[in-house]
């Protein structure tokens, strides 16, 4: 099952308390959905849980009884009856005339709770979100550009701040931000869905930060073992050429320790000192050392 269909689920079992509200997110349903004219309505989607939500709605927002009929893979609601559509239109504000302009009727959201509905409405028929293990992304969709900018200002008044698009012959409203997308699911109602996204994101910050400290620490591990070689080489190269006594005294205890441990680090090799010298003062010596090897034994290039 989809994330998009799981959260739908989550949607159609939102509690419907206020018949303002079922009216507004039948409202929703139906300016994004199939047909919406004074011959007909027709509502389709892919879940059999989105319909009889849509079945109940409809019910109970303008008494008309409307099953859901199965139409290959789709479930459709249809009224065609005269009167039914008559009932439906003029609830909604509009005249039962040959064309049925898409436009918002602000009346039906005046409440911040039918506003709520109608954006729910609205996702039910034509929103998908991302999965939470995917890239952020939540849309609207409709096939009317001018309803689509309608319904983005009444988002905008509600404090949301979606991205309005175009795709082919459709309009699109949409979020990339995970907080937006959160946030925007919490006010539908489908907070367990939101909960998920949060948690998603936890989870990739956590394992982003651990991947960056395990790449810090490998380059700190590379870096010293790097420089202990090179350390080591040039201790070798010296001792080729004239021994130990080819070092000044007072490095002969830095060279012995640097061999008897090659891939110590400067803070474990400042420890083994007796006694103990710090990391600045060791790294002075081993700069002389190299500097010595470069002088007495260069290091051969091909």
């Amino acid at each position: 099952m989809s994330f998009s269909l799981e959260t739908k689920n989550e949607l159609c079992r939102a509690p419907v308390t206020r018949s303002c509200c079922a009216l507004a997110e039948i409202y929703g349903a139906l300016l994004v959905g199939g047909v919406f004219s004074h011959r007909e309505i027709r509502l389709s989607t892919e879940h059999a849980v989105v319909a009889r939500r849509l079945s109940m709605l409809i019910s109970r927002a303008f008494f008309v009884d409307t099953p859901p009929a199965r139409v290959g893979r789709k479930y459709v609601l249809r009224i065609t009856d005269e009167r039914s559509l008559r009932r439906i239109l003029s609830t909604l504000g509009y005249d039962f005339k040959s064309h049925v302009s898409y436009h918002l009727n602000r009346n039906m959201v005046e409440n911040d709770c039918c506003a709520a509905s109608f954006l729910r409405g609205i996702f039910l028929i034509g929103g998908t979100v991302a999965s939470p293990d995917k890239k952020c992304h939540l849309e609207l969709k409709s096939a009317h550009r001018s309803l689509c900018r309608e319904i983005m200002s009444l988002m905008l008044d509600m404090g949301l701040s979606p991205k309005f698009a175009e795709r082919g012959s459709s309009a699109l409203l949409y979020f990339k931000d995970t907080a937006r997308v959160e946030d925007f699911l919490t006010l539908l109602g489908a907070s367990r869905a939101a909960l998920r996204i949060m948690e998603a994101k936890v989870e990739k910050e956590i394992r982003n930060t651990v991947n960056r400290q395990v790449n810090c620490e490998t380059a700190n591990i590379v870096k010293v073992a790097d420089a202990s070689a090179r350390q080591v080489a040039a201790i070798d190269r010296v001792l080729a050429r004239g021994g130990e006594d080819a070092f000044p005294e007072t490095l002969r205890e830095t060279v012995r320790l640097r061999l008897a441990n090659p891939t110590a680090s400067l803070s474990e090799l400042a420890e083994l000192f007796d006694p103990p010298i710090s990391k600045p003062g060791l790294s002075h010596r081993m700069h002389k050392i190299l500097a010595l090897a470069e002088k007495i034994a260069p290091e051969e290039t091909q």
